[in-house]
């Protein structure tokens, strides 16, 4: 199922087994289902060809994949990349996902006014150039349950730091997530190597920029909302063209020189 990466594929394989099993106890996750325990969502790389033509590669960190809840529908998943490969931005959100995009290729330049039309044209493309993560793999609403989902970050920590490195984006946009996925890392028990992750990031390893920018490696993470969660002025496509475009040029000036990205 899927057209990931080998390691990918794996990786996907194992994490929807993990599921499979703790759901069906309900721990730690805190959800039981009878078989088949609810529905694992793949997600990943939309369209590998035009991901790996694209610089700056961005992928979105989302919270969950909402409106898949049919077991009976689709007993063995859902394969999201797949989903919007096929369909592009499909919907008016997909289209604000396109805008965030559009902005964050416009922070490498110059800045000029926001058009929508040259946006709503290559809608599909744009959405086809990134990839995607869900912290919360199973059982998606529509309206995320965010302390659910800081459990099924927490239990899959380890896993979701996985598929990022395997993925390996330049930019993270964490799409009201930051908090559910970055903290302390623990001390270590003395003589004792810890093997399982608490967190997907670490407060210790992210450079902090402006505010609500950070560095990983060469990579830039923003903490950003969720582009189906706010209200007036924020919900004009204008105003959030510039938000995010402006927040990637200040990351890019307080915490370059990235190896993708000039200013």
């Amino acid at each position: 199922m899927g057209y990931q990466t080998p390691k990918l594929e794996k990786l996907f394989d194992k994490w929807a087994e993990k599921h499979a099993k703790k759901l069906s106890t309900g721990e730690p996750y805190g959800i039981t289902h009878e078989p088949p325990y609810g529905k694992f969502v793949r997600d990943g790389i939309v369209n590998p060809d035009k991901w790996n033509k694209q610089e700056p590669k961005i992928c979105f960190l989302m919270p969950e994949a909402g409106g898949y809840a049919d077991v009976e529908k689709n007993p063995d998943g859902v394969d999201l990349a797949a989903i919007w490969n096929e369909k592009g931005a499909f919907t008016k959100l997909m289209f604000k996902f396109a805008i965030w995009v559009q902005a964050v290729y416009d922070a490498m330049f110059d800045p000029v006014p926001y058009v929508k039309k040259p946006i709503f044209k290559q809608k599909d493309d744009l959405i086809r150039a990134i990839a995607i993560v869900n912290v919360k793999k199973s059982d998606g609403q529509l309206v995320p349950d965010y302390e659910m989902l800081k459990r099924f970050a927490h239990e899959d920590a380890t896993e979701l730091r996985k598929e990022i490195e395997l993925i390996n984006p330049d930019i993270i946009l964490c799409c009201n997530t930051f908090k559910c996925v970055t903290g302390q890392r623990p001390e270590d028990e003395e003589g004792k190597v810890r093997r399982k992750r608490d967190f997907v990031f670490y407060k210790d390893e992210l450079k902090t920029a402006a505010k609500d920018v950070y560095r990983w490696e060469d990579k830039m993470i923003l903490d950003f909302f969720h582009p189906a969660q706010f209200k007036y002025p924020l919900m004009k496509n204008t105003v959030q063209y510039y938000l995010v475009r402006e927040f990637c040029r200040a990351g890019i000036a307080t915490l370059g020189p990235f190896s993708w990205a000039e200013l």
